[in-house]
């Protein structure tokens, strides 16, 4: 269990008790069976508040350290495939929740999505790891097939990535990214 988790179970303990102190000062539940509807409650609360948080109250909160990346980047990819290399105009669109963040990236070829996706904190600087999936346009597919990647995206600043890939094609390259106002 990493940070982000292990302070969600911490901040629903939290929520738990204090709600469960409020129902006793307010009136003391009767009996055993009065407690467990009482906490039946107080749970249900929890998880609510919770599912809440973990989506988008998280964001406010000045104490989370985990950087808030949730937007619109436009940047570049230089690639490099059997030997040829370009540059490649792109955008990522990144979707963020306390626990999960999911990346689509478009090109004039190719649509990606994330499979899987991890923000980690690695010798003081925040790093996107994700691995995805491509979806060729079909002019493009016998040239540039379904193919699998993993990306790292180093944090520069919340309007600033920069990282590598690599595919199963052997195809490698690097990444600048700049968050852009989609107005």
């Amino acid at each position: 269990m990493n940070g982000p988790e292990r302070r969600l179970i911490k901040i629903g303990l939290w929520i738990a008790i204090i709600l469960l102190g409020i129902r006793c000062l307010i009136s003391i539940p009767d009996g055993i069976y009065g407690f467990i509807s009482s906490i039946g409650g107080i749970v249900c609360i929890s998880i609510i508040f919770l599912g809440f948080y973990e989506r988008l109250i998280w964001q406010f909160n000045p104490m989370e350290k985990i950087p808030r990346i949730n937007g619109t980047y436009l940047g570049t990819i230089e690639y490099n495939f059997d030997g040829n290399s370009g540059i490649k105009r792109t955008q990522v669109e990144i979707k963020q929740t306390l626990l999960s963040t999911r990346v689509k990236t478009i090109t004039d070829e190719i649509t990606s999505y994330t499979i899987s996706s991890s923000l980690i904190e690695e010798n003081g600087e925040f790093i996107l790891y994700y691995t995805y999936v491509t979806n060729p346009k079909s002019k493009y597919s016998k040239d540039n097939p379904v193919q699998y990647g993993t990306c790292r995206l180093v944090i520069i600043s919340k309007d600033e990535l920069r990282g590598n890939y690599w595919t199963t094609r052997q195809t490698i390259g690097d990444m600048v990214l700049r968050k852009c106002d989609k107005k």
